[in-house]
């Protein structure tokens, strides 16, 4: 358990670092769409303008889910939701197919994992999700580089939330998944495949 001091210097930051990445992974698409309306009456750089406005949406609607309310979505929302990644024209998302929703407060973990374990392909690649058992998921990485957040790593190894806060919003989504799964009442760990490849990430309901 946090202290009090901790816990509250812990929302500060992560507030800080919630804003910091919004405004940057926004800033791309909007810089782009500011760039192209002197020249807007040209078709195409209409259809530039439209097309990036629609990513610029689904982005909004995956932050509004990522790291606000996300009650009442399943997989087939979480699929529509993670074409809004940043990563998405790289990192294809193979996600289970059920439908109905998840426990309250699943969604955002669920949600915030997957992009986590799509940082870890910076070359490209495909997220494999599945659910393992009862409130459990396995997301194993397939690509040509494949590599865990160095981040995530020290927090599995014991490391504390408030010291990953401080490598920055590049960061993020390590330290958000451990305080997601800690009020889920859930543990993260890696487990070797069965051949060769990078470990999976495992989230299970603490016993």
């Amino acid at each position: 358990m946090l202290d009090q001091p901790s816990e509250g210097r812990i929302t500060i930051r992560l507030a800080e670092l919630v804003a910091a990445r919004i405004c940057h992974d926004l800033g791309s698409p909007m810089a782009s769409i500011s760039a192209l309306m002197p020249q807007a009456a040209d078709p195409a750089a209409h259809a530039v303008v439209t097309e990036t406005a629609g990513e610029l949406r689904a982005r909004l609607r995956l932050f509004g889910a990522m790291f606000g309310l996300a009650d009442e979505l399943g997989w087939p929302e979480l699929d529509a939701l993670v074409r809004g990644a940043p990563m998405a024209h790289r990192v294809r998302f193979a996600l289970p197919p059920r439908g109905g929703p998840f426990a309250p407060g699943r969604a955002r973990l669920y949600l915030a994992a997957v992009l986590l374990a799509a940082e870890a392909l910076p070359r490209g690649g495909v997220v494999h999700a599945t659910e393992s058992g009862p409130g459990e998921l396995a997301l194993r990485l397939e690509g040509r580089q494949t590599e865990w957040s160095p981040t995530l790593l020290d927090l599995l190894a014991g490391g504390s939330v408030e010291a990953a806060l401080e490598e920055g919003p590049r960061r993020l989504l390590a330290p958000w998944v451990f305080l997601l799964a800690a009020r889920e009442r859930h543990i993260l760990s890696l487990a070797m495949p069965a051949g060769e490849g990078e470990p999976i990430l495992l989230l299970q309901p603490e016993m």
